[in-house]
């Protein structure tokens, strides 16, 4: 099976569009903007709750020790990540590389906190993936393969915190993280199984688009990928149709390999999906630690962190801005007094957070550069004039 590959002077590359005509500049703007008014506002907030007379941290109270822990679990979740997309990508797409899974690890954590509810993290991560070699469909498969191992993880884990945290505080949340589950595992298989029936609105929504643009649009021929274009043709409709249902039939196939092949790799999917969120835990532990509080033990921490963890996941601010600290410190309040908070959570959300999404930016930023820089100079050479022959040539 071949697929095409394209990109454009605005920075698309075959469906994985970052910058103008794909993530929209001014939206990404818009959510970085978010993204730091209430992370500025909350911290306000928090520091504007310290009264005179309190107890803060002062430098002799804190733990070192911690602090290299700290150090020690930065790279943790990228590199966790990483390692369960590279497994996946030994049985769809052996090519990728390590190193473009860790791009895309970091990419996926750069465009989180420029969306909301993180919905651009998958976009970026699959735009990485791609430009490391992988096809449009695989790097799709591969990013949705990621989610599922990490939805199953997160399962696993609100049981284990209704029983040990009980269901006063994490009961909506985990039900919530249920009926979001169970709705993307059945679009997943329902895309799988038929998807043709997809396939059937994605280009009937082409052919009232063309309608609508009074026929503008032109609508071409489609056979499924990989087979014999003769005979009638299966479906019509526009070019950017065409690429997603290309993507949605590659998909397909992919999932089915996967599922055939890969059942052990899912296994080690879900387990490397526990580890990084569990090393997320424990960033929040090693914080507390660090500023010297001592009041709770390592699985009070955990159990609370594990319902916290279902707020980050699926508040709708750009990066969990304002929810994540706001749910913080409610929920850790009979830990991190007044005081303590606001160090703690700037902390906590610098180590978890802000290192490697700003990694991530700037990996984007640059490669959106390289990319929209070679497409200029690959049409100015398409529009150089041929050279001269015959007797007029110098």
């Amino acid at each position: 099976m071949t697929e095409a590959r394209s990109t454009s002077p605005g920075g698309k590359v075959h469906g994985f569009a970052m910058g103008p005509g794909g993530f929209r500049i001014g939206n990404l703007i818009f959510c970085g903007v978010l993204f730091l008014g209430f992370t500025i506002g909350i911290f306000w907030y928090q520091f504007h709750r310290i009264a005179p007379g309190m107890t803060i941290p002062s430098v002799s109270q804190l733990q070192w020790g911690y602090f290299l822990l700290l150090l020690v679990l930065l790279p943790a979740e990228t590199v966790l990540s990483a390692l369960r997309m590279r497994l996946i990508c030994t049985i769809l797409q052996p090519e990728v590389s390590y190193r473009t899974c860790i791009e895309a690890e970091l990419a996926n954590a750069g465009m989180a906190i420029l969306t909301p509810s993180q919905t651009g993290g998958g976009p970026g991560q699959m735009y990485m993936l791609y430009r490391g070699g992988a096809k449009a469909g695989t790097a799709l498969t591969i990013s949705l393969l990621t989610f599922i191992g990490t939805m199953v993880s997160l399962m696993g884990m609100g049981v284990y915190t209704l029983l040990a945290v009980g269901s006063g505080r994490i009961g909506p949340l985990f039900a919530g993280a249920v009926y979001t589950f169970t709705f993307v595992a059945a679009l997943i298989l329902f895309s799988a199984v038929w998807p043709g029936f997809l396939r059937f609105g994605i280009s009937g929504s082409s052919r009232l688009y063309r309608r609508i643009r009074g026929g503008e649009v032109p609508l071409t021929e489609w056979w499924p990928p990989g087979k014999p274009r003769t005979g009638s043709a299966v479906d019509r409709m526009g070019p950017f149709a065409i690429k997603l249902v290309d993507i949605l039939y590659v998909y397909r196939e992919d999932l089915v390999q996967f599922l055939r092949k890969g059942k052990a790799v899912f296994l080690l999917n879900c387990l490397l999906s526990l580890l990084f969120i569990f090393s997320r835990i424990l960033i929040a532990y090693s914080c507390v630690r660090f500023l010297g509080i001592r009041n709770s033990s390592l699985g009070e921490i955990v159990g609370i962190q594990m319902a916290l963890v279902f707020v980050t996941y699926f508040s709708p601010t750009p990066g969990s801005a304002g929810i994540a600290e706001g749910a913080s410190l409610a929920i850790m309040g009979g830990i991190v007094s007044a005081g303590f908070a606001p160090y703690y959570h700037f902390l906590w959300r610098f180590f978890s957070v802000y290192v490697a999404a700003f990694a991530g930016i700037l990996l984007i930023l640059h490669s959106v550069y390289f990319d929209v820089r070679k497409e200029v100079r690959r049409k100015w050479k398409r529009s150089d004039p041929p050279p001269m022959v015959g007797p007029l040539a110098t």
